[in-house]
């Protein structure tokens, strides 16, 4: 209710002030956001231990959607608290903007919290459609527009494979509501099974994994980069949250090799294609491929540790992808080529230039690789455990082997950075305090859960 009502207040603010008080109706704008969206997050952690469904079955309210409630807000505020300096050294500083971040935030709660296919698909829809326009932001940069469109075509193509995977279920099961779907023991027939199928699609593709990941890299370049890490990192744990609720109903465990084979060729194909990337938004592109595929990982059985591991994972991913989009935001060059504005070579002798955000950077990236002492290490081991205590320990191997390949190109932005003399002008930063402090609070969250995984494996525990 906050996070609805927060997103019509943004459109009401935006339209009562006339246009001669733009700046400060948009400043207005950016402090309501933070406070809804803190206090939203305040009346998440009084659902924690909360076990009920609402609205005539179609809401749940428990542990499991309260953390990933409490996730998808914080990691929607580190966004809007980056956004405020970007939107203005871009030009497109418009309230609709937090307006668009509010209602995806709720399609992406309304997606976690389902407990009906109709709220699913809705919640997807909602989520899916703020990021179209959110993709297109810049709409005075071909990229942009390029961006948007082919995720507009490619999103309203797979939509169809929800909505008829949607419709067999429900032509075999007669219901769309999980509860009366768990309670009925649906045998395993065909066209049940081809319902799941079509399904299990919708969701390969909303979460880029592979066959169905062709569309993240140009639309993450092109995109807003704040867009890009909200839409990385926020976006994807919402999907990964809705194949939770959905498959620890109706179950991926009667085939496991199928998902094996999608997180292996999600895993090899997101870290080779990124070793020869010169963007370093398309390598975090492809890098957010192959984190899609560590986290498929942990769908080859549905099990209290498994979602544990899931949930462990998608709370540091969105620390750390988020905030090393923040740090590519306040680097980006501000060329007239779009092209060149987030290449490799922008970033030579970054550290010496401005060793802050460079450190800032590092941290992100080591993360990302899995290194310790930050919860990417964590993430990474209790993920690649599950497959182990299940007896998938090849694909645990697999995994391993391919994050170390992985490492490569993390460490190549590090030695770009520290190691070389800074390539041509200097790369001018406006500063941002707001965007240093998201920056800031993402760091101390990988630290803090690096060095005390316990401070979110407390909560998680509680969801058996």
């Amino acid at each position: 209710m906050i996070i609805a009502g927060g997103g019509l207040m943004v459109m009401i603010l935006e339209t009562i002030f006339p246009r001669s008080f733009k700046d400060k109706t948009e400043t207005i704008i950016f402090y309501f956001s933070l406070a809804a969206l803190a206090a939203a997050t305040a009346f998440s952690f009084g659902d924690l231990a909360k076990n009920f469904i609402i609205y005539n079955k179609f809401i749940r309210v428990n542990t499991l959607t309260s953390v990933l409630n409490i996730a998808l807000i914080a990691g929607t505020f580190i966004t809007v608290l980056s956004s405020k300096k970007y939107l203005e050294s871009e030009k497109i500083n418009h309230g609709e903007y937090y307006s668009l971040l509010f209602f995806s935030l709720l399609g992406m709660m309304l997606m976690c919290q389902a407990n009906d296919l109709i709220v699913v698909f809705v919640g997807l829809e909602l989520m899916s459609i703020c990021f179209y326009v959110l993709a297109g932001f810049m709409r005075r940069r071909i990229e942009s527009n390029e961006s948007a469109i082919k995720y507009f075509l490619l999103g309203a193509f797979l939509t169809g494979f929800l909505l008829m995977g949607i419709a067999f279920i429900y032509g075999y099961t007669g219901s769309t509501n999980f509860t009366a779907i768990a309670a009925a023991h649906p045998q395993k027939d065909t066209f049940y099974l081809i319902g799941l199928t079509l399904v299990f699609i919708a969701f390969i593709f909303k979460t880029g994994a592979f066959p169905l990941q062709m569309w993240i890299p140009d639309v993450y370049q092109g995109a807003p980069t704040i867009v890009t890490g909200m839409m990385s990192s926020v976006g994807k744990t919402a999907a990964f949250g809705a194949m939770i609720s959905f498959f620890s109903i109706f179950g991926l465990n009667d085939i496991p090799m199928v998902v094996a084979l999608v997180a292996i060729l999600t895993m090899l194909y997101g870290n080779v294609v990124a070793l020869v990337q010169t963007n370093i938004k398309r390598l975090l592109a492809y890098s957010s491929i192959a984190h899609a595929g560590y986290v498929m990982v942990g769908f080859l059985s549905i099990n209290a540790f498994s979602i544990h591991a899931i949930l462990f994972y998608l709370v540091s991913y969105i620390l750390m992808q988020s905030g090393a989009f923040i740090i590519i935001s306040m680097v980006e060059s501000k060329t007239p080529d779009n092209g060149s504005r987030n290449s490799l070579e922008s970033y030579k002798g970054l550290g010496k230039t401005n060793p802050m955000l460079s450190l800032m950077m590092t941290i992100f990236l080591f993360s990302l690789a899995g290194i310790p002492p930050f919860a990417g290490f964590w993430g990474k081991y209790y993920i690649f455990l599950s497959a182990i205590q299940i007896n998938y320990i090849w694909v645990a191997i697999v995994g391993i082997l391919l994050s170390l390949v992985g490492v490569y190109y993390y460490i190549k932005i590090i030695l770009y950075m520290w190691f070389y003399e800074p390539a041509g002008e200097t790369v001018t930063q406006q500063r941002s305090d707001f965007s240093y402090t998201a920056a800031v609070i993402s760091v101390i969250g990988l630290f803090a859960f690096g060095v005390y995984p316990e401070l979110v494996l407390r909560y998680i525990r509680n969801i058996f």
